[in-house]
């Protein structure tokens, strides 16, 4: 029986629910428990809206459900029902030892029942609370309409219009006036992934080894004898050429050139240099930033600062076309980045396929434009924006920020062609390192964003622990479940795993909460040994984990993920 659900998982969610209202059920006719099977499905929906754990119930919660959300929201035919529902729910989660550690007390969750009971009734009786749906779902219930018939529908609602049918008017127009002034909910802050950072060593040696870190010293250093520039701000075509012989650029390029535009390594690296403020243009000539001189000896400072110029880089590659107006896209690669950077994010450090990146630009112009912006720029527009693009993630990989692959799998290629919308998606790849992850963590702390890391959890209900875990990497799975078992005593931990695992039927689920029993020692041993002499699914992993090393498998790395098409797990009762 699974209570707690990850940020989107409606479609886990709706299949857990009716495996919930079926054990409902089951207990609902041993107990004798006459209870509306709507009701409590309506007061489960209520938690998942809320918080997507079913099984923490405070007195505000039920307070807040009865009191506010029920008379808004839920048409009810008899008001009474409501609380049995309550009640009856509350029961049942108890006896399925549903109810978390932070819940309050099943006693204390019946006594807020009883006591916001009459604010459900007043609620009720006043057709002002309702939301726009529930009152035309009452009166056409009121009324004896159909509402699974169109025509009989719109044939009420054109008498209700014209005065024929008496409603509340009054009611009517406060409910439109409500919703109409009501302010958009503000959209939610992600919920990111604890990841693991790397030590400072790691750090340090990773800087280091920056190929682009060291292109960039080079450049600056080339500087410090100040270079004169062209009345376009260009380097003299000998001073390019010059400092391409210097960083060992443009190879290809050096002997049809004719202006230092036509070096484009060494023409990215000069305007990397000025992005990151490591050099600057005074009076025509190309001076170094005397600022800067003490960061290039300070390898991970500079590392970072040259990662936070990506998106100032990114202006002189693309996003604008060559009169200088904005791309049809709506968006420069400078807003864009960002949006790569939550998802890699988001995934643990990748891997994430860039077609991926390219659809949730296109989604988000689209939101803020009101339109499909991206159906009028044409093929060369969306080339030269791939081709830009393209180039920053081969920049930032020259750094050791991401790492760059390719998927060739064909059920893979497939599912890109799906996510493109186009018969030639780019089939890249892209992870962040662990220097990459390192700076988006900095960046996200920076904008405010909770981006928690590994042992923050450690006070949290296991099943919480379990679900933020399921789709992390094994090695941050690992860390967050030693944290949480490291956080009780073994016997504690040990009793929490025992009930959760007596009670979980997702198979992911059960994995993890036996690697963490595995943690607790003796006593999860033992506990162990109890819960396969069970038999049945949970026996049989009991049986499984205890024959084999106590670790978690690899997190499996599935083909491009498809919005809204998330493979879910396979939820079979124990």
């Amino acid at each position: 029986m699974r209570l707690v659900f990850a940020p989107g998982d409606d479609q886990g969610y709706a299949g857990a629910r009716d495996r919930l209202l079926e054990a409902f059920l089951t207990w609902a006719r041993r107990q004798r428990v006459d209870a509306d099977v709507f009701l409590v499905a309506a007061a489960l929906d209520y938690k998942y809206g809320l918080d997507r754990r079913l099984g923490r119930w405070t007195r505000a919660h039920v307070a807040d459900a009865l009191g506010m959300w029920f008379p808004r929201h839920v048409t009810v035919l008899d008001a009474e029902e409501v609380p049995a529902a309550f009640h009856a729910l509350i029961d049942f989660l108890a006896a399925c030892d549903g109810l978390d550690n932070r819940s309050a007390s099943p006693a204390a969750l019946h006594a807020q029942v009883v006591d916001s009971t009459p604010a459900l009734h007043d609620g009720i009786a006043d057709e002002r609370n309702y939301d726009l749906g529930k009152f035309w779902g009452v009166q056409l219930r009121r009324h004896g309409v159909d509402p699974a018939d169109p025509g009989a529908v719109q044939r009420f609602l054109d008498r209700a219009r014209s005065g024929e049918v008496d409603i509340d008017h009054d009611a009517l127009a406060e409910i439109t006036r409500r919703e109409v002034s009501s302010s958009p909910e503000p959209e939610p802050a992600p919920e990111l992934p604890p990841v693991l950072l790397p030590s400072a060593a790691s750090m340090v040696a990773a800087a280091e080894e920056s190929v682009a870190l060291d292109l960039l010293r080079r450049l600056t250093r080339w500087v410090r004898v100040q270079r004169r520039l062209t009345r376009e701000g260009r380097l003299v075509l000998s001073d390019a050429l010059s400092l391409a012989d210097e960083l060992g650029l443009d190879q290809l390029y050096r002997g049809s050139a004719r202006t230092s535009d036509d070096l484009p390594e060494t023409s990215l690296m000069l305007h990397w240099a000025k992005a990151a403020r490591l050099v600057r243009t005074v009076h025509g000539r190309l001076v170094p930033v005397k600022s800067a001189a003490p960061v290039l000896n300070r390898p991970i400072e500079l590392w970072r600062r040259v990662f936070g110029s990506v998106g100032r880089l990114g202006d002189h590659l693309g996003g604008t076309d060559v009169f200088g107006a904005p791309s049809l896209f709506g968006m420069s690669l400078a807003d864009a980045f960002p949006i790569l950077w939550l998802e890699l994010y988001a995934a643990g450090g990748g891997p994430v396929p860039v077609e991926l990146f390219h659809r949730l630009v296109r989604e988000a112009v689209n939101t803020e434009c009101g339109c499909v912006v991206d159906d009028l720029a044409g093929d060369v527009e969306q080339r030269l924006w791939r081709r830009d693009v393209t180039a920053l993630l081969d920049a930032l990989e020259l750094l050791g920020a991401v790492e760059l692959g390719e998927t060739l799998d064909s059920d893979e290629l497939d599912d890109l062609v799906d996510l493109a919308g186009r018969d030639d998606p780019d089939p890249t790849l892209v992870s962040l390192t662990p220097m990459g992850l390192w700076a988006v963590h900095e960046t996200l702390v920076d904008q405010g964003l909770h981006a928690p890391l590994p042992g923050e959890l450690a006070d949290e209900d296991i099943e919480y622990v379990c679900v933020r875990m399921s789709t992390v990497r094994a090695a941050v799975a690992e860390a967050e479940l030693g944290a949480w078992v490291a956080a009780r005593e073994a016997p504690v931990a040990a009793r929490e795993l025992t009930r959760f695992l007596a009670r979980t039927d997702d198979p992911v689920h059960r994995r993890l909460a036996l690697h963490a029993l595995a943690r607790t020692g003796s006593v999860g041993l033992t506990a162990a040994k109890r819960l396969r002499a069970r038999g049945g699914d949970l026996g049989r992993a009991a049986a499984a984990w205890l024959a084999a090393p106590h670790r978690i498998p690899a997190v499996p790395q599935a083909g491009p993920p498809v919005p809204d098409e998330e493979p879910q797990p396979d939820l079979q009762p124990s």
